[in-house]
């Protein structure tokens, strides 16, 4: 879906409801895909996964931005109730 972008994350996984075995963002490309992926939960007017959609692509090729995209899509992932382990 996208480039794929070499910056490096500290390692963070995904529980989507249904029990499944969950995914695993290493990089801020996949924690784009994941975001927009159609097992993320949309709510209108959720500000947290737009913040963290926009992280996530302003740091695409920046890893001095990695670690905030990060700290975003984890809060995004707590506020669609999916459960995050980082």
């Amino acid at each position: 879906m996208f480039i794929s972008s070499p910056v490096p994350i500290l390692r963070v996984a995904v529980s989507f409801r249904g029990g499944d075995d969950g995914q695993i963002a290493t990089t801020v490309s996949e924690m784009t895909e994941l975001l927009l992926s159609s097992r993320w939960p949309k709510k209108a007017n959720d500000t947290l996964w737009r913040d963290a959609l926009m992280t996530c692509l302003r740091s695409q090729q920046d890893e001095k931005k990695a670690k905030r995209a990060r700290k975003a899509f984890v809060r995004a992932a707590r506020g669609a109730n999916i459960t995050a382990k980082h």
